[in-house]
């Protein structure tokens, strides 16, 4: 398999485990208690870390495509679409990075954004897989 799509399949498994475990704080946050929803936000943080560093490999591996943008030329509806994908994931990260940096325990609105702005990552970013599936796939089979 492509380091491209070693990367990509990263990505895609770890954004999973991304929702899922920020699902898991915000159900601990309202339902159990603080020691939960603590273990669940350290899982979280580390397959965040995680995510942000694939996240940065899978963006030099296309930073052709990015590099493209700069001309303003031949900007279509799939461009775009990328680049709300990558705006939200930086948007979720810088969230995420202010949560650690500078919010104490649960119910913080800051949290609420990130849960919010987490969930629309993860739908970008399935989408985002969805629409390039046959070639992912085709890649990840050789």
């Amino acid at each position: 398999m492509k380091p491209i799509f070693r990367t990509d399949l990263s990505m895609a498994i770890l954004t999973l485990v991304s929702l899922f475990t920020g699902i898991q704080i915000h159900y601990a946050g309202h339902f159990q208690s603080h020691e939960v929803w603590h273990n669940w936000s350290v899982v979280h943080t580390i397959a965040n870390i995680a995510l942000l560093v694939i996240a940065t490999i899978h963006i030099k591996q296309h930073r052709g495509f990015y590099k493209s943008l700069c001309n303003g030329k031949n900007i279509s509806r799939r461009v775009k679409i990328t680049m709300l994908v990558t705006t939200s994931f930086v948007v979720v990260a810088l969230l995420g990075i202010c949560l650690l940096a500078f919010v104490k325990g649960p119910g913080s609105s800051a949290g609420l954004a990130h849960y919010i702005m987490g969930i629309v990552f993860s739908a970008l970013g399935m989408g985002h897989l969805a629409k390039r599936w046959k070639v992912f796939k085709k890649g990840v089979v050789k």
